[in-house]
């Protein structure tokens, strides 16, 4: 494994996908912690296309917080102990939309769906801020957090991130 994580195929990705599609549809269905973490292997890759330790998912990914950015800039080597990777679409609502799909369930749906809300680099302190509430979207979420997100542009520099207004298929 490299230090940005195991590179990894799509074809991995859709039978880690496949595997969580089969679950779902099983006859007793558990997110328990093999489910957790193919969850986790699929959204690290989607963000970072590997599959990519906390650390180097922190200094790769994409999407960031205002604040989380700031303090990478502030302190290079210090800031990966202050800040945390977060599902924007926690993987417990991704399980629970899943389980309401079912039969409409494809590799390709499943993965369409989880792309549109990103990892996100937060501050820990921020973090704390977050809510799971199963009646907002992830925007809003973040919105009431006061949390602004940003994305990595082509030429390496960082913009906010334009977000979609639901998540809906």
């Amino acid at each position: 494994m490299s230090a940005r994580g195991t590179p990894m195929k799509e074809s991995q990705i859709d039978r880690r996908i496949d595997f969580l599609i089969r679950e779902v549809k099983s006859k007793y269905p558990i997110r328990d912690q093999a489910i957790t973490y193919a969850f986790r292997v699929i959204t690290n890759y989607l963000a970072v296309r590997s599959d990519a330790r906390s650390r180097a998912l922190s200094r790769e990914c994409p999407y960031r917080s205002k604040k989380a950015h700031k303090l990478s800039q502030k302190d290079p080597e210090g800031w990966l102990d202050k800040v945390t990777n977060e599902h924007q679409y926690p993987i417990k609502r991704a399980w629970e939309w899943m389980q309401k799909e079912g039969n409409k369930l494809t590799v390709r749906r499943v993965k369409n769906h989880l792309k549109k809300w990103p990892v996100v680099v937060v501050t820990k302190e921020e973090n704390k801020l977050l809510r799971d509430d199963p009646d907002k979207d992830p925007h809003q979420r973040y919105r009431d957090a006061g949390i602004e997100v940003f994305e990595k542009t082509e030429s390496d520099g960082w913009q906010p991130r334009r977000l979609p207004n639901q998540i809906s298929d």
